[in-house]
């Protein structure tokens, strides 16, 4: 009875798990077992056709034995062809029309029981080893008939060629289905993995379910999941800019009231105490400017994927920010701007061409030195991968830690030494710059000079 139940229990078990891994990789695993099987049988009874023939060197051998006894008989001399009979390689007889011995040489019970199977020269042989008798017509009615030596059975090597056909045709099936079996499990993982990639640029609007499709079980499974997954990413950082937009465009009117306050205080304080309102005055400045920064690094966030790019002549561009950036310098600061030949033409938006150029400047000036040397260099740049159009914006400045260079581009990130009210900044203006360049299609490079100073690369495709 239980056995019947688990027959019946068969099939809606096999239909569950069809679709599964586990039952694709044993269907195939299955396949590949009967293939070799079926192959390496075609291929041993094809050997066997084809090989279990006396060899050609040996039917030359017995031919001339039987020119030889033709020769002997004709002579008469039965004593001389029962002594030829006995030095020869092979054990013979030259026998009459009813099987017995021709001379008085006396011949083996097993060789004399075994000429009843006696077979001709093009015989078919067994895949065993043995010695077949073969008969070979001569003159007069005679049959002379010779027992090949097991030695020269062409079964004695079928032990290594059947050992060489297994091994290649089970090397060839077992690699075919690997590929295959490979192939089949590397698709919906590359899939995986390209989405992941997009995820960790940004790009939520991936989706790995409509690509793999439910041909296998985990497979689909794994792919709602990691769509699920990568909703709920995207419904947090959602979430988190319009917290980070929300509460900065809030800031920004009772700043307005608070600047107005301060302005109209400022008509009716004592001028003892008016140091302190300008005080007040560049604090409400200062957090109006955070506030700018942190709605302008959202705003590069959300325009990651909708911004359009158009043709930039990168030489005009800079240049006039050069110009409005020397405004900015200390006394024995200077600033350089340098094109090595005509800049190509890249495809960027202006507005950040600008903006990031000048973060640079902007951030050198203040953490160079008072002596610090500028220069902003349009060059190409050329990497392992491609081509590239690069802006270079250095100084002879302390440089930065090589531990913390990987790091600076990341928002709200200040070096301990930089932690102080003179030098200002809020770590927000080399993450715009890295933003910036992640929507024009570019990347950001930094690194220090041997001479000294820091050195930060913007690499835009050619």
């Amino acid at each position: 009875m239980t056995l019947l139940r688990w027959f019946e229990s068969c099939p809606s078990f096999i239909c569950k798990y069809k679709n599964g891994l586990a039952f694709r990789l044993f269907s195939a695993f299955a396949v590949s077992l009967f293939l070799i099987i079926s192959l390496q049988s075609l291929a041993e009874i094809a050997l066997m056709k084809s090989m279990l023939r006396i060899p050609s060197s040996i039917q030359t051998k017995m031919l001339d034995l039987a020119e030889q006894a033709n020769i002997l008989i004709e002579e008469g001399d039965m004593d001389e062809l029962a002594d030829w009979a006995s030095a020869q390689e092979y054990y013979l007889f030259v026998l009459d029309q009813n099987n017995r011995p021709i001379t008085h040489r006396d011949m083996h019970p097993h060789f004399e029981f075994k000429l009843k199977f006696l077979r001709p020269l093009n015989t078919q042989l067994d895949n065993e080893v043995n010695q077949p008798i073969i008969g070979i017509p001569l003159e007069n009615g005679l049959t002379i008939v010779i027992q090949m030596p097991y030695q020269y059975h062409p079964a004695n090597n079928f032990p290594l060629y059947f050992g060489i056909i297994k091994l290649v045709i089970s090397v060839l099936i077992l690699g075919l289905f690997s590929w295959v079996i490979a192939r089949y499990l590397q698709r919906p993982l590359d899939k995986l993995r390209e989405v992941s990639h997009k995820l960790a640029q940004g790009d939520f609007d991936v989706k790995v379910s409509d690509e793999i499709g439910n041909s296998v079980r985990e497979f689909s499974e794994l792919a709602h999941d990691f769509d699920n997954m990568t909703h709920e990413i995207h419904s947090l950082a959602e979430k988190q800019q319009r917290l980070i937009r929300d509460v900065s465009h809030e800031l920004r009117t009772p700043l307005a009231r608070h600047n107005l306050a301060l302005h109209l205080l400022k008509k009716k304080v004592a001028p003892d105490y008016i140091h302190l309102v300008n005080r007040l005055e560049n604090e409400s400045n200062e957090m109006n400017d955070l506030v700018g920064e942190i709605l302008e690094f959202s705003r590069l966030e959300n325009s990651r994927y909708n911004t359009k790019l158009e043709p930039v002549l990168l030489e005009s561009c800079i240049s006039a920010q050069v110009i409005q950036s020397r405004m900015d310098l200390g006394p024995t600061q200077c600033l350089d701007f340098i094109c090595s030949k005509e800049a190509p033409v890249v495809h960027a938006e202006p507005r950040l061409v600008t903006r990031v150029v000048k973060n640079l400047i902007t951030n050198a000036i203040k953490y160079a030195g008072d002596n610090a040397y500028i220069q902003v260099v349009i060059t190409e740049y050329r990497s392992r991968e491609k081509n590239h159009v690069a802006i270079i914006v250095e100084d002879n400045g302390p440089g930065i830690p090589e531990d913390q260079l990987l790091n600076i581009f990341s928002p709200f990130t200040r070096l301990e030494s930089a932690r102080d009210k003179q030098s200002g900044g809020y770590g927000l203006g080399l993450a715009i710059v890295k933003e910036s360049m992640f929507v024009m299609k570019g990347s950001v490079v930094a690194d220090n000079r041997k001479e000294g100073g820091l050195r930060v690369m913007l690499l835009f495709p050619v």
